[in-house]
């Protein structure tokens, strides 16, 4: 299992094709994301399987939400 999202996960997760709109939506969900160097929006898989309540037996579940200068807005 890869470390982020594929693209087409990313696609199915925000129903979004263009990255612009994808990181539009990602951030109205309050999903945290980074921004490669193509320009694409990068979700890690384990924060958003944390995020969703995919919980294993080592971890608790938390909150997480950006301060409004860690959201990237474009």
């Amino acid at each position: 299992m890869n470390t982020f999202l594929s693209k087409s996960e990313i696609v199915e997760l925000t129903g979004r094709k263009q990255r612009q709109k994808q990181i539009e939506q990602l951030a109205a969900m309050h999903i945290v994301f980074t921004i490669d160097a193509f320009g694409w929006p990068k979700v890690l898989r384990k924060t958003l399987e944390s995020e969703l309540g995919a919980v294993n037996s080592s971890s608790t579940r938390r909150n997480t939400f950006l301060n409004d200068d860690e959201l990237f807005l474009g």
